[in-house]
């Protein structure tokens, strides 16, 4: 049987789960929304509550929080169930952007689906958009591939296969341990298409690059990659973008 939630804006739906969106890297990049409800639920949980501390000091908010994260999320996942269903309600924050994207949000999401417990969005920052966004490549369609395995063999087998099907824009995040590896990669399989990557998005030390793959590299003999990097590429892109 379908069930319609009527949804009000405005107040809290009794023992609700609120997906909130928290800062990338610029404090400031928070909504009012997310403030709010961060102050007013009884319970806020977080992938690590030590990095989260410094947002929630920053803005005063001095909700309890508890950890939930990829190591813990099977046993305490029925433990937040019965919160919401029997005491109040809960936000949901990650080290940083939207919950639910490569993270372990998704776990308690589909459970609280599956008991029918209400969930709310407040939307905000995700570094996989903003740097999509300013990435020069078409945006009408795009795929996201989470990080790129870590050895060379799989990287190679999974280019293989977006080369045969992959008609949209593709969006990776690459760690500085490997992406000059995978750049090479993408350069033996695709050829010199253009490349974007972004690092440190919204902050002091924001970074932009935009080339072919032998660009990209020889920046990287230059300059040595730092941080997580989101690479984005069109597998059926022609031509060059300048560094």
């Amino acid at each position: 049987m379908l069930v319609r939630e009527r949804i009000s804006y405005n107040s809290y739906m009794a023992h609700t789960l609120y997906i909130v969106s928290t800062p990338i890297g610029n404090l400031e990049d928070i909504t009012y929304r997310a403030v709010r409800v961060l102050k007013e639920v009884p319970l806020i949980l977080a992938e690590d509550t030590r990095h989260s501390r410094r947002l929630l000091n920053h803005y005063e908010i001095s909700t309890p929080m508890e950890s939930y994260h990829d190591f813990n999320e099977k046993k305490v996942t029925p433990k937040y169930l019965e919160y919401l269903q029997n005491q109040g309600d809960i936000a949901l924050i990650s080290d940083a952007g939207t919950p639910g994207i490569a993270d372990p949000a998704f776990n308690l999401v589909r459970a609280c689906v599956a008991a029918e417990i209400p969930i709310r969005p407040v939307p905000g920052p995700s570094a996989m958009i903003s740097a999509l966004v300013c990435s020069a490549m078409p945006t009408d369609r795009f795929r996201f591939e989470n990080f790129s395995p870590k050895k060379s063999a799989q990287r190679l087998r999974l280019l293989e296969r977006l080369k045969e099907k992959a008609e949209e824009t593709i969006i990776f995040y690459a760690s500085p341990h490997n992406v000059h590896k995978f750049v090479a990669e993408i350069q033996q399989v695709f050829g010199e298409i253009p490349l974007a990557l972004m690092r440190e998005l919204t902050k002091k030390f924001e970074e932009h690059l935009h080339g072919t793959p032998t660009e990209i590299l020889a920046h990287f003999a230059q300059r040595p990659p730092k941080g997580e990097f989101v690479l984005i590429f069109h597998p059926q892109s022609k031509g060059a973008l300048n560094v």
